[in-house]
């Protein structure tokens, strides 16, 4: 399966069942794995064919077909905060006892980070949060309870920024 996202993102994933396989990011980042997602097509067509029978390792031997991608797979943003390719990696850093308010900060920085000028808007927010299944009733009123708690500011109609208070946040939450 191949799905292209907004903002020239993508996301390939392949389930089996035993188990999955799932990439998601900027096009450049996906282009990374091409030998991989090549090397695994051809090995669920054998398995398909019955040939993966035949060639399957002895027990308790383990194969990886993955390599490291060339592009890195975590950035620093420039205020310090290391920011992974997709939202669900930056998430599960996060504390299971974060608060809805902090998790539409943290998606908000995230949704930030990936633009070139460096704002967010909530609709994008929400739209990231969905695509993860996170359903927030109303992820407009958690960013205001973030302007209101200096965390965020707004830039112009529509558009917001993760101020350096919400920053230093983040970092106490990501610890």
């Amino acid at each position: 399966m191949l799905d292209f996202m907004e903002d020239n993102r993508v996301r390939i994933r392949f389930a089996w069942n035993n188990g999955e396989f799932e990439i998601e990011g900027p096009q450049e980042y996906v282009d990374t794995y091409s030998e991989t997602i090549k090397a695994f097509t051809e090995i669920l067509k054998s398995s398909a064919n019955g040939q993966a029978e035949k060639e399957t390792p002895a027990k308790g031997k383990q194969i990886s077909i993955f390599e490291q991608p060339s592009a890195p797979t975590v950035k620093t943003t420039s205020d310090g905060l290391e920011v992974p390719a997709s939202f669900g990696e930056f998430y599960h850093k996060a504390p299971k006892s974060i608060n809805k308010t902090d998790i539409v900060l943290l998606a908000s920085y995230f949704v930030q980070s990936q633009n070139n000028e460096q704002t967010f808007t909530t609709r994008e927010v929400n739209k990231l949060l969905r695509d993860h299944g996170i359903d927030l009733t109303n992820t407009a009123h958690f960013n205001k309870l973030n302007q209101d708690y200096k965390k965020v500011f707004k830039m112009r109609q529509g558009q917001y920024k993760v101020s350096e208070e919400g920053v230093k946040h983040l970092v106490e939450i990501l610890r």
